[in-house]
């Protein structure tokens, strides 16, 4: 394909894109949708059927520079794929993560898939952080409780990044979706299948701690839970409201008067108290980690988690100085 050609037929796709994103961020997808589809579908056969159609008709082997620019053009099959997947973009709003369908996050690779809550940096920074911490006091094996498990990227990144046999995490949720895509990551990072598990379980339901503990002892309990205020969320882009689970970013009904958006923060306290996390020996490590919003939630977070029983806080900034977790401790 000439050079113009190709030009002339990324052009209008960069347009829609820019339309929607603006120029740099509109740059930025467009390159990882080709990044993606050059490799979700190679065009090897394709070159070598080119190399064999020259050679019957008796022409020359294409030469190593005239393999490396064909290699760079896209088939009609990939151009098909991402036209689909800008119309998709900017038509549908389609957040690029689910167009990709799969996201690093930490050691681990991901998928994604609609409407389970798409894996956020936030959230990626602060659990390499836990697992240095975690690495640094090495206190033998840690049985985590990973609430709201989503996709499964906070039990898989610990599990990924830290050493085999310190951890072992349980990851529950609500949602069949997101169970289902947790289960199927989990078989994709195989590092973390010895050291994860994954189940549905609703931790409102009456009795839930009593069956946690029938299971073991708990040494921690980590969370990026739902924390999206009623008011926040009316204000969120459609690439966020059309496509994730509304209950994996809103704490019960979004209608609901509560604006707070710590209901389900103050639950987690709760359930930490009642498996036994906010007594027992003091240690280094914190027994609670929850995700938070901002600082408008930090003094709620913080009271819910005394209210408990943890007698020591902190909190930890995000890269973008964000206030971002919470950490509740029991200290003697």
């Amino acid at each position: 394909m000439p050079r113009s050609v190709l030009n002339n037929t990324v052009v209008p796709l960069l347009r829609q894109l820019t339309k929607k994103l603006g120029p740099q961020q509109a740059k930025n997808e467009l390159r990882w949708m080709a990044d993606h589809v050059r490799k979700a579908i190679p065009t090897k056969h394709t070159a070598e059927h080119a190399t064999s159609a020259r050679l019957w008709r008796d022409q020359p082997a294409p030469s190593a520079e005239e393999t490396e620019a064909a290699s760079k053009r896209f088939s009609s099959v990939q151009w098909a794929w991402l036209r689909q997947a800008v119309h998709d973009r900017v038509e549908t709003n389609k957040p690029l993560q689910y167009i990709l369908g799969t996201q690093p996050f930490g050691n681990a690779s991901l998928l994604t898939r609609a409407p389970v809550l798409i894996p956020r940096w936030e959230t990626e920074e602060w659990v390499l952080k836990l697992s240095d911490m975690i690495r640094a006091e090495n206190t033998g094996l840690l049985n985590i409780l990973d609430a709201c498990t989503g996709s499964g990227c906070v039990a898989l990144g610990l599990a990924c990044a830290l050493p085999r046999e310190s951890v072992h995490i349980t990851g529950v949720d609500v949602s069949h979706d997101a169970c289902d895509l947790a289960i199927e990551n989990l078989l994709r990072n195989k590092k973390a299948k010895q050291a994860v598990e994954f189940q549905r379980l609703d931790l409102n339901e009456q009795g839930v701690a009593s069956e946690l503990k029938s299971r073991g002892m708990w040494d921690m309990v980590v969370a990026n839970p739902p924390y999206v205020t009623p008011n926040e969320y009316a204000e969120l882009d459609p690439d966020v409201k059309d496509w994730e689970d509304v209950r994996a970013l809103v704490p019960g009904d979004p209608m609901d008067v509560d604006q707070s958006g710590l209901s389900f923060v103050v639950r987690l306290a709760q359930l930490a108290r009642e498996l036994g996390l906010a007594g027992g020996e003091s240690t280094n490590l914190p027994r609670l980690v929850v995700e938070i919003g901002g600082a408008h939630q930090v003094d709620g977070a913080r009271q819910a988690m005394h209210d408990n029983g943890f007698n020591l806080t902190e909190v930890w900034k995000d890269m973008a100085g964000i206030d971002r977790v919470v950490l509740g401790y029991h200290k003697t």
